[in-house]
């Protein structure tokens, strides 16, 4: 006897689908190629660096990901929409792209957690946003000549590549001012106490930390060592962020004083701090690494760890004898990873806890807390 399975469709507990206005409009990159499309979200133009992420899931993730300050995303994978948008995905408080850019925008938001589809989500928190995007000779255009600003408008023509062109660069702007907190929160925990210093961290580094029983103090990229001191933490975390961290001048003292006194661990833009204040060097990078499927190998064991990243900065490989490269990308072979060789402190490129990803390296939050417990039992 075969048994009949019959499914039930159930109605989702909010609206799944809204109207998108059908409503044309392009991105101009600064050397004037074109991209038309059909305007989604919030009306008005928008400009940023353009960048690509070849995450398949997660969008909300990456809409709201501080590191995206300035930079108009484009969602390699084409369809996006589809689950929707839900309370308990959200990086940060709010949205940080500067635009969004998919290829097929979906006006069926399937998923029971759901509370708004694509459109009204961007809509309502004032993001411009292109669909009907060729998003595949897109990819491939920043992939050959390298990222560039642009501008998303109703109207292409010589002029919007012009204003693509005089967009401030990244490297022109206090991006990590814009997104870091002004100042301390105090999370607590029954665990050690970890100064996260915020350069626009993401809600899944506090998560994973806070899973571990940390209890954490939030404090602003502009926070001098003094003023951590007084907190009295038994580590402190580099969280991630946007732009060029070679800017980050007082910053990177900060890290040189901290790295004296403290176990410490940099994540991202935290990796490329930690390389500066003891000596490295950093470089833009071509197109960066964007999405949830990076390759990555840890140097000494040959283990290979699938990885979620979201950097257009990288260190260069001829680091300071102070460091030992720990991790490279198996891509390019770019460093992934750095290890202090006298002091308790290492840092990763990419994000340990994933969000949108896997979560092959989330045991380096294990690692750098046994280096917290070896220090206060020092």
């Amino acid at each position: 006897m075969v048994a009949r399975i019959t499914a039930v469709r159930q109605e989702p507990k909010s609206p799944g689908s809204s109207f998108v206005p059908a409503e044309p409009a392009a991105l101009v990159l600064e050397d004037g190629v074109t991209f038309q499309g059909m305007r989604i979200g919030a009306s008005g133009d928008a400009g940023g660096e353009v960048v690509f992420t070849t995450s398949m899931t997660g969008y909300q993730e990456v809409v709201s990901d501080p590191s995206y300050r300035g930079q108009i995303v484009v969602m390699a994978y084409p369809l996006i929409g589809n689950y929707g948008f839900s309370s308990g995905a959200w990086e940060a408080p709010g949205p940080h792209v500067a635009g969004f850019v998919v290829r097929e925008a979906a006006t069926v938001a399937s998923h029971y957690l759901s509370r708004e589809p694509l459109h009204d989500f961007l809509q309502a928190h004032g993001v411009t946003g292109l669909a009907g995007v060729d998003t595949r000779a897109l990819v491939r255009h920043l992939r050959v000549h390298g990222l560039q600003r642009g501008v998303i408008v109703s109207r292409a023509g010589p002029d919007a590549a012009g204003r693509a062109a005089v967009l401030p660069s990244l490297s022109q702007q206090d991006l990590v001012g814009q997104v870091s907190r002004t100042s301390p929160l105090v999370l607590p925990g029954p665990g050690p106490r970890i100064a996260l210093v915020d350069c626009g961290v993401k809600a899944g580094i506090v998560d994973a930390l806070r899973r571990r029983g940390c209890e954490i103090v939030l404090v602003p990229h502009s926070m001098a060592a003094g003023e951590i001191h007084a907190f009295a933490p038994a580590g402190v975390v580099l969280s991630n962020g946007p732009g060029d961290p070679a800017v980050l001048g007082d910053v990177i003292g900060t890290v040189r004083s901290l790295l004296e006194a403290y176990p410490l661990l940099g994540v991202c833009l935290g990796h490329q701090l930690l390389a500066l204040a003891c000596g490295g060097r950093t470089y833009k990078m071509r197109f960066g690494h964007r999405g949830s499927n990076q390759p990555v190998s840890e140097v000494a064991t040959g283990r290979v760890m699938i990885t979620t990243q979201n950097h257009g900065f990288a260190v260069e490989p001829d680091v300071p004898t102070s460091l030992q490269v720990t991790h490279v990308n198996l891509n390019d072979a770019t460093v992934e990873g750095l290890r202090h060789r006298t002091l308790p402190a290492f840092s990763v490129q990419f994000h340990p806890e994933g969000r949108p990803g896997p979560t092959d390296a989330e045991f380096l939050y294990d690692r750098f807390l046994e280096l917290v417990r070896e220090h206060v039992r020092a």
